[in-house]
Protein backbone atom coordinates (compact mmCIF):
# COMPACT_ATOMS: atom_id res chain seq x y z
CA UNK A 1 0.00 0.00 0.00
CA UNK A 2 1.75 3.32 -1.26
CA UNK A 3 -1.21 5.73 0.02
CA UNK A 4 -0.06 5.58 3.77
CA UNK A 5 -0.51 7.42 5.70
CA UNK A 6 -4.01 8.11 5.12
CA UNK A 7 -5.44 11.59 6.11
CA UNK A 8 -7.35 11.32 9.35
CA UNK A 9 -8.32 14.61 10.11
CA UNK A 10 -11.78 14.21 11.49
CA UNK A 11 -9.60 11.69 13.91
CA UNK A 12 -6.81 14.04 14.57
CA UNK A 13 -8.99 16.54 15.58
CA UNK A 14 -10.83 14.74 17.90
CA UNK A 15 -7.67 13.36 20.07
CA UNK A 16 -6.87 17.03 19.85
CA UNK A 17 -9.91 18.14 21.42
CA UNK A 18 -9.63 15.22 24.45
CA UNK A 19 -5.94 15.68 24.58
CA UNK A 20 -5.99 19.75 24.42
CA UNK A 21 -9.75 21.08 26.18
CA UNK A 22 -7.87 24.36 26.13
CA UNK A 23 -8.09 24.45 22.21
CA UNK A 24 -10.73 25.64 19.29
CA UNK A 25 -11.51 22.48 17.47
CA UNK A 26 -12.65 24.68 15.04
CA UNK A 27 -9.55 26.99 14.96
CA UNK A 28 -7.70 23.58 14.51
CA UNK A 29 -9.86 22.62 11.39
CA UNK A 30 -9.53 26.01 9.76
CA UNK A 31 -4.94 25.70 10.32
CA UNK A 32 -5.60 22.35 9.14
CA UNK A 33 -7.21 23.50 5.93
CA UNK A 34 -4.77 25.94 5.41
CA UNK A 35 -1.82 23.52 5.68
CA UNK A 36 -3.46 21.07 3.29
CA UNK A 37 -3.98 24.48 0.49
CA UNK A 38 -0.05 24.78 1.40
CA UNK A 39 0.85 21.66 -0.06
CA UNK A 40 1.99 20.14 3.49
CA UNK A 41 1.96 16.44 3.48
CA UNK A 42 -0.19 14.86 6.01
CA UNK A 43 2.26 12.97 7.77
CA UNK A 44 3.94 16.36 8.21
CA UNK A 45 1.24 17.78 9.66
CA UNK A 46 0.56 14.45 11.64
CA UNK A 47 4.19 14.68 13.34
CA UNK A 48 3.41 18.66 13.61
CA UNK A 49 0.29 18.54 15.43
CA UNK A 50 1.26 15.57 17.81
CA UNK A 51 4.32 17.89 18.54
CA UNK A 52 2.01 20.83 19.18
CA UNK A 53 -0.18 18.68 21.78
CA UNK A 54 2.86 17.41 23.55
CA UNK A 55 3.52 21.48 23.45
CA UNK A 56 1.86 22.82 26.91
CA UNK A 57 2.13 26.12 25.63
CA UNK A 58 1.58 25.48 22.07
CA UNK A 59 -1.27 26.94 20.32
CA UNK A 60 -2.83 25.62 16.78
CA UNK A 61 -1.39 28.61 14.76
CA UNK A 62 1.82 27.66 15.88
CA UNK A 63 1.58 24.92 13.39
CA UNK A 64 1.56 26.99 10.48
CA UNK A 65 4.49 29.05 12.21
CA UNK A 66 6.64 25.92 12.39
CA UNK A 67 6.46 25.33 9.04
CA UNK A 68 8.88 26.69 6.21
CA UNK A 69 8.31 29.25 4.01
CA UNK A 70 6.99 27.95 1.00
CA UNK A 71 9.50 30.50 -1.15
CA UNK A 72 12.56 28.80 0.68
CA UNK A 73 11.35 25.90 -0.83
CA UNK A 74 11.66 26.21 -4.38
CA UNK A 75 14.05 28.74 -4.26
CA UNK A 76 16.87 27.74 -6.94
CA UNK A 77 20.90 27.15 -5.12
CA UNK A 78 23.40 29.82 -6.41
CA UNK A 79 25.74 28.27 -9.12
CA UNK A 80 29.57 27.56 -7.79
CA UNK A 81 31.02 30.64 -9.11
CA UNK A 82 28.97 32.79 -7.03
CA UNK A 83 30.76 31.10 -3.86
CA UNK A 84 33.83 31.70 -6.16
CA UNK A 85 33.12 35.61 -6.62
CA UNK A 86 32.84 36.60 -2.99
CA UNK A 87 36.01 34.52 -1.81
CA UNK A 88 37.63 35.79 -4.70
CA UNK A 89 36.43 39.33 -3.37
CA UNK A 90 36.94 38.81 0.10
CA UNK A 91 40.66 37.93 -0.32
CA UNK A 92 41.69 40.79 -2.50
CA UNK A 93 39.67 43.19 0.77
CA UNK A 94 42.24 41.06 2.62
CA UNK A 95 45.27 41.57 0.68
CA UNK A 96 44.84 44.70 0.61
CA UNK A 97 47.69 47.13 2.31
CA UNK A 98 46.02 48.70 5.44
CA UNK A 99 46.10 52.57 4.34
CA UNK A 100 45.83 55.46 7.74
Amino acid sequence: MTDVPRPATAQLIDLAAVSRPDWSADQLRGILAQARTEGITWGRVLVAVAQLIADPGAEPPDLLAALPESWRQHRRLPMPETAHRGAAAVRAVLQKPASD
